[in-house]
């Protein structure tokens, strides 16, 4: 059965007049009465009893106009579903992250996202840098938000957010009293940080600034999980160095340092594949974009710019 003879149907039904049925569905009568003919032949049954003066339908037609009506309703529901798929309004978004990320950065931009585009599913996964890199280029996340510096030519990514990294001491630490701490001081300080097969960004500058300052860093405790290790601060054990935007109240026995020292800025990048211009991913950057312009995090967030010479809430498991 064709759409256009159920719309016909359903018009003449509601109005039993083909006259008014013809206005609704903007067609000529004679078209109208085609239309009926033709799927009454195709059905093999009367739909409706016409007089010069009236129209009604049959048991067949009554039957017909219930479940044409859920036909016609259903096409336009798939219609109006698949158009807002593809302008990004209705699907999925996996999105793989660094945990820092979720200290200020992420949870303004998510809730933004999901305010604007309700109906798309982000799964989060808290990815190293370079798991992040194999699981997009295998299209397994769509995007992801990771350290500098920029990926290769298979991937695009844009600037997120660049702020200097900070010290994390232990509220009772004897470096505690100075307004900024000379990284040369650290020598021999227990540190405490992610672990070296981790490859993390942060561990790499740390252990660079303190080569360059003539020593290394004095590990006392490793974890993998940046809030463990603000927590073993808190209780003590020793000092890290985080992205500013990291710095705040929670967890209590830490007191945050400026460092002096000529670390470069901690910067996270938002990367996605080369040539990937899905409309969810499009709208994703978009709000990013916005936020980024505006947003302070205890600084001010760079303006977003292409590093490119030439995004309900479902944790994935």
């Amino acid at each position: 059965m064709e759409l256009r003879r159920l719309k016909c149907f359903i018009a003449v039904a509601q109005c039993l007049h083909f006259g008014r049925a013809a206005q609704h569905v903007n067609i000529v009568q004679s078209a109208v009465s085609q239309q009926i003919k033709l799927l009454e032949e195709e059905l093999g049954v009367k739909l409706l009893k016409r007089s010069r003066h009236r129209v009604e339908l049959t048991e067949a037609g009554r039957v017909l106009l219930i479940e044409a009506r859920h036909v016609v309703q259903h096409t336009d529901e798939a219609a109006r579903r698949t158009r807002d798929a593809g302008a990004g309004k209705l699907g999925r978004l996996r999105l793989g992250f660094v945990d820092n990320a979720l200290w200020a950065i992420l949870p303004p931009i998510l809730r933004t996202f999901r305010d604007r585009y309700p109906k798309v599913d982000v799964g989060l996964q808290q990815l190293d840098r370079s798991q992040q890199l194999q699981s997009i280029e295998s299209r397994e996340v769509d995007v992801g938000v990771l350290p500098a510096p920029a990926p290769g030519l298979d991937f695009e990514s844009e600037l997120l957010v660049s702020a200097p990294l900070v010290l994390a001491l232990p509220s009772g630490h004897r470096l505690a009293r100075r307004a900024r701490v000379p990284i040369e001081l650290l020598a021999g300080e227990p540190f405490v940080s992610f672990p070296t097969s981790m490859n993390t960004r942060l561990l790499e500058m740390t252990t660079s600034a303190c080569a360059a300052a003539g020593f290394l860093p004095t590990v006392a405790q490793e974890a993998q999980q940046l809030c463990t290790l603000l927590t073993l601060v808190s209780c003590g054990i020793g000092f890290t160095i985080v992205p500013k935007w990291v710095a705040g109240p929670h967890p209590p026995g830490i007191v945050w340092r400026e460092i002096e020292t000529s670390l470069p800025r901690y910067e996270l990048l938002l990367v996605w594949q080369s040539g990937n211009r899905d409309s969810t991913l499009l709208n994703f950057r978009g709000v990013v974009s916005q936020l980024t312009e505006t947003m302070e995090f205890g600084f001010r967030a760079s303006s977003v710019a292409s590093s490119t010479a030439a995004a309900k809430l479902v944790i994935a498991k």
